[in-house]
């Protein structure tokens, strides 16, 4: 392949530009910050506007997590589809757009069946913005760079959720500081986040490139088509199927942390003796700690991805990952300093278990399918999320606030034997073709 432009270690795929990169560092910023903030935020709407009990939370966010991903599982793969036929761009600003509307309505909601229809309104535009952000994430960088620009864009989703939550979580207690009740103070929190999606929608749609690798390739086919030949590829191909598998987990171990752990500490606050706001501050102080370690080591984890068969990444994540989502699952509270190795730890299993498995599908995606092959990637993703929000609910009421990490971690750990096991079966690939 002919040298592309570069941005600093990372070297560009031919027609992409140091603008379009930079926009998708930005809109990877903001797309994770933005999911993030919503799902940190869920309980103080549980609490204030439909005053559920502690005892009962765990159930009812069970509920929303399943709907929520139910809709993903519906869109996810056919965005990506989509993609391939009319670019990545416009799909992105129409997330966007209409997650900046969702974010005005959940917080009006005042039973749990608005609740449910808010959140799933908002999965429509969560679907339409994660699916591009990893298509846009596979088709930017030459290979020899990808694993860095990976690490770079987890860098920059990190960023994004720790800048969010520090700041998002902030506002609640400010506004009450200023003499509004404390419903009004989430309602005014959320209307914030809906106009930064609109100054995003616009900076996404002046800096993203409007090319589409598909160009002129795919235009006669319909997306069932393209949908069909992403799972042709997976059966083809064992390293697919593996990624697939790991995205199965990958999304949910996200999901438990930015769901149960902000549910787990926000009830850790107020079994304190801590008012709503002040436990909302003190969850979020304790979720940095977790992200600013996937912040540290992100340069690590893309060095070693670039340096060893994606494969063998994936052992790597999945065995950090059982390591972290058990540690935390048996740890007694998540807001006392004693779980902050604990904290740590996750940081590092969460980080790499999702990048893992994105390297290595951008790696083995064909070129003119590869909307097709990542949107079933991130359709495997939110498969996973569905069954383990089912599960969480129940057993974070039925069992320990902790019980859907290790749930999670046994799950990795299941997955980190399927890994290595093909790994063996198939033999060693160089991280570059």
């Amino acid at each position: 392949m002919t040298d592309g432009v570069r941005i600093g270690p990372i070297t560009l795929n031919n027609g992409i530009t140091k603008r379009n990169a930079l926009t998708f560092f930005y809109a990877s910023f903001f797309t994770v910050g933005i999911i993030s903030f919503m799902s940190f935020m869920q309980p103080y709407v549980l609490t204030e506007n439909l005053n559920i009990p502690a005892d009962e939370q765990g159930a009812s966010t069970s509920i929303l997590a399943f709907t929520y991903e139910l809709v993903m599982l519906l869109l996810i793969a056919p965005f990506g589809a989509l993609a391939d036929k009319i670019g990545r761009r416009p799909i992105y600003c129409l997330g966007f757009l209409w997650v900046g509307v969702s974010l005005v309505i959940f917080p009006l909601a005042e039973t749990m069946t608005q609740l449910v229809m808010g959140r799933m309104f908002f999965a429509v535009g969560a679907a339409a913005v994660t699916s591009m952000m990893a298509t846009v994430l596979a088709d930017y960088p030459q290979e020899r760079s990808r694993g860095f620009m990976v690490a770079m864009s987890g860098i920059a989703n990190g960023l994004g959720a720790v800048t969010l939550v520090i700041g998002m979580s902030q506002l609640p207690a400010l506004f009450k500081s200023m003499g509004y009740s404390t419903l009004m103070s989430g309602r005014f929190t959320y209307a914030i986040a809906a106009c930064l999606c609109v100054v995003t929608t616009i900076i996404v749609f002046r800096g993203l490139s409007t090319l589409k690798p598909s160009d002129g390739k795919k235009d006669k086919e319909d997306i069932r088509q393209l949908l069909k030949e992403g799972l042709q590829e997976a059966r083809k191909n064992p390293r697919i199927a593996v990624a697939c598998i790991e995205a199965f987990i990958a999304r949910g171990d996200l999901m438990v942390v930015s769901v149960f752990f902000s549910l787990w500490a926000n009830q850790a606050g107020l079994a304190q003796g801590m008012d709503l706001e002040t436990a909302i501050k003190t969850a979020g102080s304790f979720l940095i700690i977790i992200q600013l370690t996937s912040l540290v080591w992100a340069p690590i984890w893309g060095i070693i991805l670039d340096r060893v068969d994606r494969l063998t990444a994936v052992v790597i994540a999945m065995f950090l990952a059982t390591i972290g989502y058990l540690w935390v699952g048996f740890s007694p509270s998540p807001i006392v300093a004693a779980f902050i190795p604990a904290a740590i730890m996750l940081g590092i299993g969460e980080f790499s278990a999702i990048l893992a498995g994105i390297t290595l599908v951008g790696q083995e995606a064909p070129k003119e399918i590869r909307g097709s092959v990542v949107g079933l990637f991130n359709f495997c993703g939110s498969f996973g999320i569905l069954c383990i929000s089912l599960v969480g609910g129940y057993v974070y009421d039925a069992w320990r606030p902790g019980a859907p990490f290790i749930v999670v971690g046994m799950i990795n750990a299941i997955i980190l034997v399927i890994a290595l096991t093909v790994r063996l079966k198939v033999g060693y690939r160089p991280p570059v073709k």
